[in-house]
């Protein structure tokens, strides 16, 4: 077999159905493999930072990891600040770098970038160089369970461009052994001893659950934990963990009002499946005290709240043993009075603009949508506020938190999950960069929908110049019309200034199964940060 047929035959037995490109002249080989075999669709990006983004969203949907097929030097470059975002935030990416031919290096051919793996070396888990042809499928495979293994974030595999059309034979040889997952049963049987008696005379214990929970199993772990009088809480990446519907369920930690009067009421919070970074907590003002940390990562653990107990493993087999803990024991939660009082904390914001947006489009857009985020202001709003229904539902980028984002993962995410729909909160700022993937979804039939707030500036930014250095306009946007650059790709595009107009028509003009970009130009204000 030649190297392009080994890479296709991995494809296959992975069951990897989508493969995200910008092709170059040292894929085309490889690009002619794949496209004479229609269970392997590619998605052709129009720029390769836009691409990691479509990666992202797509491993975020479908809990998989996503595949990018990169050509070397610039391609190879333009994914950084995505596969930063994806490291940073846990998603899963297998990056398949074709690059320049090894015998070819140190000549200054076409694209030649000097150790490229070194560049990635802090934000991918493990890079796997194909020095000899014996090894490719093995690094391969080697690769994809180093994906799949927690932490699950980015692997790089760099494969020589000649090797393409090599015969390759004699596939025997091992790649390097991937890093297991968390191990020590032992370990976890003793913390969950520890933890039950420290348990034993707390009468208002929270639990906090973070993105590692967005799963099946956590989530009836998660229902009968709290199922049992336990507030539930999660960071931006957990929302969705659980139904926003259920009686226990309180929303995102940053939430002011009632969130803060649980925390503060709590004498211990039992946090899960999250590393606890300064942007999911602290960075807002949320403090915990009495805190239990478990993670599969224990780098986080202790950085930024103090822990009374930690254990880094399993966090299902965790959970699994605090269900068991907590179904002996009575709590003094009212349930019933918090969500009450958060009830008509959520009836007073509805006078507020910003809330008044999302209540909108929760009151309009189809509960099983899948919303994707900028971070502009509507989505800082959805972050807080946004009730959430379903897993893998929310996507907000808090790894590196890029403000170019939402488009580029939309498209993944819809690709991912054809049978849902799909919106996109974009800011003004941050969606003028993805607006070329506007040819993408025109040239895949990719039907999603767009919600652009233009402000005609990085409000955040400007607010912030005014404030701190008493300088006006610094951060004002010249911005193109975003209705007429949508139709000149032959998509239906909308406007409106006011609140009624954004609800005629998203109950009229969208349909979900066709792409239409809608440009709101109304006022969106600050959330309430502190407070």
């Amino acid at each position: 077999m030649q190297g392009k047929q080994v890479i296709r035959a991995f494809f296959q037995e992975a069951a990897v159905s989508h493969i995200f490109q910008l092709p170059g002249l040292h894929t085309l080989s490889l690009n002619a493999e794949l496209f004479s075999h229609e269970n392997i669709k590619t998605i052709t990006a129009r720029h390769e930072g836009n691409l990691a983004f479509m990666a992202d969203g797509y491993a975020r949907t479908s809990g998989r990891p996503a595949v990018i097929v990169v050509t070397p030097g610039p391609g190879l470059g333009n994914i950084v600040s995505g596969c930063m975002e994806a490291y940073s935030d846990d998603v899963p990416i297998l990056i398949i770098h074709i690059d320049t031919d090894r015998k070819d290096m140190g000549k200054g051919i076409l694209h030649e970038l000097e150790a490229p793996e070194d560049m990635f070396r802090h934000f991918v888990k493990a890079s796997f160089r194909v020095d000899e042809p014996g090894t490719l499928a093995s690094h391969l495979r080697d690769a994809l369970r180093t994906c799949n293994t927690p932490r699950k974030v980015p692997v790089l595999v760099s494969i020589p461009f000649g090797l393409l059309d090599r015969e390759i034979s004699g596939q025997t040889r091992e790649g390097q052994h991937p890093p297991t997952g968390p191990s020590g049963p032992d370990r976890v049987r003793s913390f969950l001893n520890d933890l039950e008696h420290f348990l034993a005379d707390k009468r208002r214990p929270v639990l906090l659950g973070g993105k590692a929970l967005m799963d099946a199993r956590p989530r009836v772990l998660v229902d009968r934990i709290c199922g049992c009088g336990l507030p539930f809480l999660t960071t931006t990446g957990g929302k969705g963990v659980t139904s926003d519907r259920n009686a226990f369920s309180f929303g995102n930690v940053t939430a002011k009002g009632t969130v803060r009067d649980i925390l503060a009421s709590a004498d211990v919070v039992i946090a899960a499946g999250t590393r606890l970074r300064d942007v999911d907590a602290k960075r807002r003002g949320v403090r915990i005290g009495n805190l239990v940390h478990i993670d599969v990562d224990d780098r986080w653990i202790g950085k930024n709240y103090r822990t009374a107990l930690h254990c880094a493993g399993d966090v299902e087999e965790v959970l699994e043993g605090i269900a068991r803990i907590v179904q002996k024991r009575t709590f003094d939660w009212d349930i019933a009075r918090l969500k009450g009082q958060q009830d008509l904390e959520m009836g007073r914001l509805r006078k507020e603009a910003g809330y008044a947006v999302i209540d909108l489009l929760r009151g309009t857009v189809p509960e099983n949508t899948i919303i994707v985020c900028d971070l502009n202001m509507p989505s800082y709003w959805a972050e807080y506020y946004l009730p959430v229904y379903a897993q893998r539902s929310f996507l907000m980028p808090r790894g590196i938190s890029p403000i170019f984002y939402s488009l580029a993962a939309a498209l993944g995410a819809k690709t991912a999950r054809p049978d849902l729909p799909c919106l996109a909160l974009c800011g003004d700022g941050g969606g003028l960069p993805q607006m070329a993937e506007l040819a993408t979804i025109i040239r895949y039939g990719i039907p999603v929908t767009i919600l652009v707030h233009n402000n005609n500036s990085f409000s955040i930014l400007d607010d912030a110049m005014r404030s701190r250095h008493n300088i006006h306009g610094s951060m004002e946007l010249v911005n193109p019309d975003f209705v007429k650059l949508a139709r000149a790709f032959g998509i239906t595009a909308k406007r409106t200034g006011t609140l009624r107009g954004l609800k005629d028509i998203f109950l009229r003009d969208v349909h979900w199964d066709e792409p239409i970009l809608v440009e709101f130009t109304g006022n969106v204000p600050f959330p309430p940060w502190n407070g």
